[in-house]
């Protein structure tokens, strides 16, 4: 008597098949006259078996030159548990019991059990199911699988297609396993006569059936019961519903198969409904990328359409500016055309024929190197050195010996004489960014070499001749730093003989998309690919104070043309840029706004503007505290209570821990 199915899960190579017997002596071997077929050379024609006695099962040797190992040790015969794994050849083979056995053949025979109302629930749920599954790739999974439930197969494949194309969709064994290579573990001449004549096919055994027995895949499959069910889809057949059981015959009957007819039926007009709503979605989907398609369109539209309006706008600007006096220089690296630049250039255009220095103001980020530059390269000078050096970069003692020089043995590590840069500028143009920040000896210094048009080298007694005109650059107010004792006084007329004042960027909005043109353009030169400015975009960037100015500009453009897709849309822009406020570390621009329309509150912008002022003082105090407390007009101790207030550390730098409110500061 049966004790009902047991599984022997064989993998090799990671792939695994699941295979179910009910007989208590399972032969394993290479030989196909074996219940466990194994094709490799390492296995016995009759390798082993599996004997199963009063729900025990053991592993017995059948006389293979390599006897199967269990627990890493060659048997003859040992006892073999549930779940336990063994050994032939490449093959590992795991005792497995099902946790739910599926109806035996002697369930499924008619007359044995009153089944109608049974299979009626049954299948009415399952029709159910089938209905309100909208996803054909589960939906087919669920076919498969309730024919393989309804009728207690061993294996279920599902064959789609149509005019001569088909393909096994979908193949799953009892335990809800994929099988693996489907198209060779079914009767494919089965499978086709159910195709072509849309009649079912129904054999309790394979092997003895006439109209089976001498196919070559019957033989090979060792197939027994087989039933393979038409499916129509609309009126039309479109594929076959095949289930098999390769170990037992007389499992399938008339009820199998008329209620796998049933199942096609339902399975027809699902897989119908499932195809449609998948045909919607991919519709959708279509459509939906065809708007967003169109959206990029109209985007690039507008920004086209922004460039032409620019570049009417430029043509009415330079048509306009036809009446005014020309610039006398043409100042290319310099982009601006309104009223506020052409003051400068013509400034420039007299400046650059004399040999005065010339003092460069303004915001930080406005370009002064720039215009420096420009002098230098209109000039007589031009064939001449162009040496620039930044006053604040370098502590006092290192700026000293960078201007003026030294020679050998001048201090501990000079080996050797090296030249300053006043003496490298000779003939040329030195340009000192941040003068301002200058310490007061040398300011004192360099007045001397304005003075008398020498260099004394630090170390040396002799003096050299220099002939450098002098191009000075700062973004503070020299004027007050004088009245304040901070910035020598006759050092400022011998270096104001000719002040020019650059505009802030927000003082000059209508060069803003000028500059935003140039920016893309040396970008397309820089990457070789091209991207636009969407209107919307323009307009914020336009309508933004720019505290950083040019040098600010131009980091949201390089930002922007990184994040997009080649139109910088608003979304792109970064918030701050986007709600029309400073952002983080940006400058308290004067730009007529008051805190709460800029997003931000008085004792914030204060707060701000504290934690830069001190970060900016460690820094030129090279992190000495005292240096930098002095910087900034304060004691030690009142710097400290800053350090501890808004939780910096000792160099100026965020620790992380909570700020400190005023009660505690």
């Amino acid at each position: 008597m049966s004790q009902g199915p047991f599984l022997l899960v064989v993998t090799r190579d990671g792939k695994s098949e699941t295979h179910a017997f009910h007989q208590d002596v399972v032969t394993i071997g290479r030989s196909r006259e074996c219940d466990l077929f194994l094709p490799d050379r390492l296995v016995s024609r009759l390798h082993c078996r599996v004997e199963r006695q009063d729900g025990l099962f053991a592993l017995v040797d059948a006389g293979a030159q390599n006897p199967a190992k269990l627990r890493g040790r060659p048997v003859l015969r040992a006892e073999l548990k549930a779940g336990e794994a063994f050994a032939v050849g490449n093959y590992e083979i795991a005792l497995q019991l099902p946790e739910v056995e599926n109806a035996s053949v002697d369930e499924t025979k008619p007359g044995d059990h009153p089944r109608g109302a049974h299979d009626l629930v049954a299948f009415l749920q399952l029709a159910r199911a089938l209905n309100e599954e909208q996803d054909l790739a589960r939906l087919l999974t669920q076919i498969v699988d309730a024919a393989i439930a309804l009728c207690g197969a061993e294996r279920g494949f599902l064959i789609l297609g149509r005019d001569g194309e088909h393909s096994v969709e979908v193949a799953r064994n009892f335990a809800q396993e994929e099988v693996l290579s489907p198209e060779f573990k079914i009767s494919r001449t089965i499978a086709n006569r159910v195709m072509a004549s849309g009649v079912p096919e129904l054999t309790t055994n394979a092997q003895e059936d006439d109209r089976f027995r001498d196919l070559q895949s019957v033989a090979d499959l060792r197939l027994r019961s087989v039933l393979c069910i038409p499916i129509r889809i609309r009126g039309e057949l479109g594929g076959v519903l095949y289930v098999d059981n390769r170990l037992q015959q007389q499992v399938f009957q008339e009820r199998e198969k008329s209620l796998l007819l049933s199942l096609a039926d339902h399975a027809g007009t699902a897989i119908h409904n499932a195809r449609a709503v998948e045909q919607l979605r991919s519709k959708q989907l279509e459509l939906q990328q065809a708007l967003e398609r169109v959206d990029q369109l109209n985007a690039a539209l507008k920004g086209q359409l922004a460039e032409k309006t620019t570049e009417l706008s430029q043509i009415r600007e330079e048509l306009s500016s036809q009446n005014l006096v020309r610039s006398k220089y043409e100042y290319k690296q310099i982009v601006g055309q309104g009223r506020a630049m052409r003051t400068v250039f013509a400034l420039l255009d007299k400046y650059i024929e004399a040999d005065d220095p010339v003092l460069v103001t303004g915001d930080s980020g406005t370009g002064k190197e720039l215009v420096a530059r420009a002098i230098h390269a209109h000039s007589k000078r031009a064939g001449r050195p162009f040496v620039s050096e930044n006053c604040a970069a370098l502590p006092e003692a290192l700026l000293e010996s960078e201007l003026f020089g030294y020679v050998r043995g001048a201090f501990t590590g000079a080996t050797t004489n090296k030249k300053g840069l006043l003496e490298a500028a000779d003939g040329g143009v030195l340009f000192l960014d941040e003068v301002g920040d200058m310490p007061p000896d040398l300011q004192a210094k360099l007045l001397r070499v304005l003075q008398d048009g020498e260099v004394r080298p630090l170390g040396s007694r002799e003096t050299v001749r220099v002939d450098v005109r002098l191009i000075c650059a700062t973004n503070k107010n020299l004027e007050s730093m004088v009245r304040e004792g901070g910035f020598r006084e006759d050092l400022y007329y011998r270096l104001a003989v000719l002040p020019v004042r650059l505009p802030a960027l927000r003082e000059r909005r209508e060069d803003v998309p000028l500059l935003v043109k140039r920016f893309l353009g040396d970008l397309q030169r820089e990457t070789q690919n091209r991207v636009r400015m969407s209107p919307d975009a323009l307009e914020r960037i336009v309508a933004y104070a720019w505290p950083g100015n040019v040098r600010e500009l131009h980091n949201e453009i390089r930002r922007a043309a990184i994040l997009c897709d080649g139109i910088i849309l608003e979304s792109h822009l970064s918030q701050h840029v986007r709600e029309g406020r400073s952002g983080p570390g940006a400058g308290l621009a004067d730009d007529g706004l008051v805190p709460a329309e800029r997003g931000t509150t008085l004792p914030d912008m204060v707060r701000e503007l504290e934690i830069r002022e001190i970060q900016k003082a460690f820094a030129r105090a090279q992190a000495n505290k005292s240096r930098a407390a002095e910087l900034l007009g304060l004691s030690r101790f009142a710097l400290q209570r800053k350090l501890d207030k808004y939780a910096l550390d000792a160099e100026g730098r965020p620790t992380g821990a909570p700020p400190q409110d005023d009660e505690t500061a």
